[in-house]
């Protein structure tokens, strides 16, 4: 992957060279803190072993029009698996990497794997294999409100890639720049195109901002912007899942786009118990030869409400949601923390035309969560989605249009 060993493997061998990489050995005694699992300290060096364990049974009705054949289905499935470590050394450098075993064939691949450079207190230089947009892209699933990410992730495609970016923040604002390659699980490009042997390349930036910060409410907003050019590499796809990382996806806009431009918005309120959260994207997708450009949308609005008196915890130094503190937890004697939720998604692919499967894309999804304690969650979701796509032959203005109700559980621990 000529991209991303140029791009990125360079980079971090010229930021080592540049900076240096001072680690003084001493004798140290080593302690013990818990952090879900043992961290092991020795003067500034820490090691962890981290990971997570996701387990779900989902049930899914799919009502298709015209000649789609109408089906039931349910499965129980490893959702993922992931076992990694994570450190920091000499007060100025961290590591994480992480692979993940997933459902499906038990592919195995990479999640995070970074090396970050901290010049400062507020402004370090991260190369590696990770996410750098989206507020709900970017906070770990282990504390999003809803099982999956929902069709706005699906649609903006913003997962982990090899990024070489720098990062600065204050007390309530961050910002960020990065170089990305392609993501360091995908296949290197064939050598012997015509058109050469170029990986996806783009750029990208995020800003955040928290004007509000009080002990019982916290206002989040930001903005990111990407550029990505598919190199030689195949078209870009612009497509989603029914708010589950299970079946088929049937809204879809094919592989139509040569070079994309993102732009993206986000907001969150907190309020005591209380919490809302959504975010919108505008792609504006190039495509081959003659086409003219497309603009597609998505957005989605998820509200939450912890029963038992809780909080999301949101760190505006990091423009990110981290693990909630339940008040209450069982292995105190508790009864843990019951959440309840609501998220509303659309995403609309009409203005690329003479596509059938380019539709608009809507859906509902109720949640309940229970958090026995902080390191362990159950999860109930239903989803009532339509896939609304357009006529392409016949008299049947709803051809191919697809109604899905999925209802699915996930039993998760992380550690």
């Amino acid at each position: 992957m000529i991209t991303k060993t140029s791009l990125v493997g360079g980079s971090a061998l010229g930021v080592m060279l540049a900076l240096g990489l001072g680690v003084s050995a001493q004798a140290q005694d080593t302690t013990t803190s818990w952090k879900g699992a043992p961290q092991f300290a020795n003067d500034t060096l820490t090691f962890k072993v981290r990971g997570r364990v996701y387990e779900d049974v989902i049930y899914q009705d799919v009502d298709r029009t015209g000649t789609g054949v109408d089906f039931k289905a349910w499965n129980t499935r490893l959702r993922t698996a992931r076992l990694g470590v994570e450190g920091t050394w000499n007060g100025n450098w961290a590591y994480k990497a992480e692979a993940a075993i997933s459902s499906g064939g038990g592919s195995t691949q990479w999640e995070d794997l970074t090396l970050e450079y901290k010049a400062n207190e507020t402004t370090s230089i991260i190369v590696g294999n990770f996410k750098t947009v989206s507020l709900e892209d970017i906070t770990s699933s282990r504390y999003n409100t809803m099982m999956e990410r929902g069709a706005f992730n699906d649609f903006i495609n913003a997962g982990r890639v090899m990024n070489l970016q720098v990062k600065t923040n204050g007390p309530n604002w961050t910002a960020a720049v990065a170089l990305s390659g392609d993501s360091l699980n995908s296949a290197d490009v064939s050598t012997n195109l015509a058109t050469g042997s170029k990986e996806t390349f783009g750029y990208n930036g995020r800003a955040t901002f928290a004007p509000i910060i009080t002990d019982t409410t916290t206002v989040h907003l930001g903005v990111w912007g990407r550029y990505r050019d598919r190199g030689d590499q195949a078209n870009f796809t612009y497509q989603v899942r029914n708010n589950t990382n299970y079946g088929a996806r049937y809204t879809s806009s094919g592989a139509v786009g040569v070079h994309d431009k993102t732009i993206g918005l986000e907001a969150a309120v907190l309020h005591k118990q209380f919490s809302l959260q959504t975010e919108y994207a505008r792609i504006t997708s190039d495509r081959t030869g003659t086409a003219s450009d497309v603009d597609l949308d998505a957005f989605y609005v998820t509200g939450s409400f912890f029963l038992t008196g809780e909080t999301r915890r949101y760190e505006a130094a990091r423009g990110e949601f981290n693990r909630t503190r339940i008040l209450s937890p069982m292995t105190a004697g508790g009864m843990g923390a019951w959440e309840v939720a609501l998220r509303y998604d659309s995403v609309d692919l009409t203005d690329l035309k003479g596509v059938a499967t380019a539709g608009k894309y809507t859906a509902w999804t109720a949640g309940l969560n229970w958090y026995p304690h902080p390191y362990v969650r159950f999860m109930a979701n239903y989803t009532k989605a339509s896939n609304d796509n357009p006529l392409t032959t016949g008299v049947n203005t709803q051809l191919n249009d697809v109604d899905v109700d999925t209802f699915q559980m996930r039993a998760q621990f992380d550690f």
